[in-house]
């Protein structure tokens, strides 16, 4: 499967990345993507940017040669009504918005407590990708999930970096098989991510390629197998 883009990457501007834009941008050049996306952590989780990072993006150039770089959000969820820690004029200004349960932002709920913000947050028309939908801190009613990002229109991603063994989430594979099965029993889409908090990472998929071939889940739901998926993701449909 081709891969066209990696729309959820983070940088040094949050105190737990480690690379530079540029460093990214040069990573995502050479993995073959077509378009990266930057989406630095909301102002409420610690040591990420303050507002006026994000409403600065006007001074980010987004054509490098072939690659071209989409500026957006990974906003915080941070009660169980779905409120993002972003005003709405500032979310609208973003090329896309994830939306994200953190344990630094938000006290994990009860499944239903959690299933309804995360759906209450899909419902925010500058949502686009609801991220990393696959920690057993925070458990989910997939099923529910899975049907209401279909009908808001929403991309629930597969993350790559909860596929690694370190990562502090809670069996997130077994989770995001249980995810994958919902997607392909409703027809709702997915899109990978990377998480990545460091350059060496940025487009790099191969434990998701590796469960989507496993589980023989078929392309077509795979946002990130064709460019023109973007348009799906874009808030400005200017792409």
């Amino acid at each position: 499967m081709k891969i066209y883009m990696d729309l959820h990457t983070h940088t040094a501007a949050c105190d737990h990345g480690y690379s530079t834009l540029k460093e990214n941008i040069d990573a995502a050049k050479e993995a073959g993507l077509a378009c990266l996306g930057l989406s630095e952590h909301g102002p409420a989780a610690p040591g990420s940017p303050r507002p006026v990072f994000f409403r600065n993006y006007k001074c980010i150039p987004r054509e490098y040669g072939s690659l071209r770089l989409l500026c957006g959000v990974e906003a915080n969820i941070m009660d169980y009504d779905g409120k993002l820690d972003m005003e709405q004029d500032l979310l609208e200004r973003m090329d896309y918005v994830i939306a994200s349960m953190h344990i630094s932002c938000v006290k994990p709920g009860t499944c239903r407590e959690n299933t309804r913000a995360s759906i209450r947050a899909m419902e925010n028309p500058c949502v686009r990708i609801l991220g990393h939908p696959d920690d057993s801190r925070f458990p989910l009613d997939y099923e529910e999930l899975v049907k209401a990002a279909g009908r808001e229109g929403v991309a629930l991603e597969l993350n790559n970096s909860s596929l690694n063994p370190q990562n502090v989430r809670q069996n997130g594979r077994e989770n995001i098989r249980t995810l994958l099965r919902n997607c392909q029993k409703y027809g709702v889409p997915i899109v990978m991510g990377t998480d990545s908090h460091i350059c060496y990472t940025v487009g790099k998929f191969e434990e998701s390629l590796k469960l989507l071939d496993e589980m023989e889940f078929p392309e077509e739901l795979v946002l990130n197998a064709d460019l023109e998926n973007i348009r799906k993701i874009v808030l400005a449909k200017t792409f």
